[in-house]
């Protein structure tokens, strides 16, 4: 795929948006395969410098520098020791801290600022210029995103079409630049794009594989915010709640809570699978936590400096899908011979021992698939579909849902390219 709206500076020189950065500054696009960001920011302030622009972004999120890396091995972490989230904002503060031409970034301590489930009404109220949330968290405050997290919206088995569909250009065109127009914001990064996973505590354990929804039937599974997602567990016969990270951890050894839905990686860096018996790979919802950005903030930088953000963040947002297959295979371990040893859902387990990955036949995918997927079953999401036709572009959904299944997603999450960025449709927001 290509997008129609390369911006002047490609189209003068007679590059594609990928060969441009294949010969941006290597300060900013070969850097990212030497290491993470260790140490804490301090609560309530902010650390780090930029490159030489004189502008400064302010970023919040609950993503931890001690337990988060960006690059990896087949089996460990080349990073903080534990680290289990494979996320990019550090790594985006220190390759925009090797550019001249680049603004800079300050990273603000969340636990001060706020929650995984507030952050975006702090970058909404102008206290950050960027902030971090999952698409499911974010349709609190912007609901058209519920549209992200209606299950089997993408194919199972297929990592690579979530983040292809995300940023391509059809998506720019008909969702992210309503979506900007109306709210400001724009996503400018994200974690490498995997799928929603049910965890079952070890307080409510059954003892033999949990893989059905009738296994499910009845427990108390954390969630998010998302209303899809608690009307899917309704219709599976599931008891969907909403509290803290906190309380589900105490919840989940005591048998409180059952279990929770969540992004796998988040459940390694905040050390739930210590306290996870199973995790049944349902790939029902995308896992996607992005990077979101204040759209005025973006027209606000220099020339140079925008120029800059863009190269480093497309650069990012490349490598993110590029290397999600491997990520979620070989480093949290969760592949049809899971878990692999020596991965994170190997070691990262209770008592240090694995934890129990149910891989799912196709037959037992169809269980989770026929009552909830969007296409036979479309009256059950009917509201948050209909929010976007009417609110960005009518038929959306429905092309979203192809472009998901279309010839042009790669077989491999490494065979990604990206095409579109933000800065080709910023004078359109």
């Amino acid at each position: 795929m290509r997008s129609e709206h390369t911006d002047s500076r490609d189209a003068s020189a007679g590059h594609s948006r990928r060969d441009l950065l294949r010969t941006a500054p290597l300060g900013a696009l070969a850097a990212g395969f030497a290491g993470c960001l260790g140490g804490e920011t301090g609560a309530g302030s902010a650390t780090g410098t930029g490159g030489g622009g004189g502008t400064t972004a302010r970023w919040a999120g609950t993503q931890n520098p001690d337990t988060t890396c960006w690059d990896f091995d087949e089996n460990l972490p080349e990073g903080p020791e534990g680290c289990g989230l494979v996320y990019p904002v550090f790594e985006l503060e220190r390759r925009l801290a090797e550019r001249e031409d680049a603004p800079n970034m300050a990273l603000v301590g969340s636990k001060e600022l706020c929650s995984e489930q507030s952050c975006m009404s702090k970058l909404d109220s102008k206290v950050i210029h960027l902030g971090s949330s999952s698409v499911a968290n974010s349709a609190k405050i912007w609901p058209e995103n519920e549209l992200w997290s209606i299950p089997y919206t993408f194919p199972v088995h297929q990592r690579a079409s979530i983040g292809y569909s995300f940023v391509h250009p059809t998506t720019w065109e008909e969702y992210w630049v309503p979506f900007a127009k109306k709210y400001n914001v724009v996503p400018i990064g994200f974690d490498p794009p995997g799928y929603r996973a049910h965890l079952i505590g070890t307080g409510s354990d059954p003892g033999s594989p949990v893989t059905s929804p009738a296994d499910f039937e009845g427990r108390k599974i954390r969630t998010t915010q998302s209303e899809v997602i608690s009307t899917a567990f309704d219709e599976l016969g599931m008891n969907p709640i909403t509290i803290s990270f906190a309380d589900t951890l105490q919840g989940m050894k005591s048998g409180v809570v059952d279990g929770l839905e969540i992004i796998t990686p988040y459940a390694v860096a905040a050390q739930i699978t210590s306290i996870t018996a199973q995790v049944t790979l349902t790939q029902w919802a995308p896992g996607l936590d992005p990077i979101w950005c204040r759209v005025d903030f973006l027209k606000s930088l220099s020339k140079a400096e925008r120029t800059a953000f863009a190269e480093v963040t497309a650069t990012l947002a490349e490598q993110s899908i590029q290397r999600t297959d491997r990520m979620y295979e070989r480093f949290q371990g969760l592949g049809p011979d899971a878990p692999v040893e020596g991965s994170n859902f190997h070691t990262e387990g209770p008592d240090g021992e694995p934890v129990r990955v149910n891989w799912l036949s196709e037959d037992e995918l169809d269980a989770w698939r026929d009552p909830v997927n969007p296409i036979d079953n479309r009256d059950l999401y009917s509201e948050a579909i209909d929010r976007v036709h009417d609110e960005f572009t009518d038929g959306f959904f429905d092309r979203l849902h192809a472009l998901a299944r279309e010839s042009g997603v790669p077989n491999q999450s490494k065979n990604f390219t990206l095409d579109a960025w933000w800065d080709d449709y910023l004078d359109r927001m």
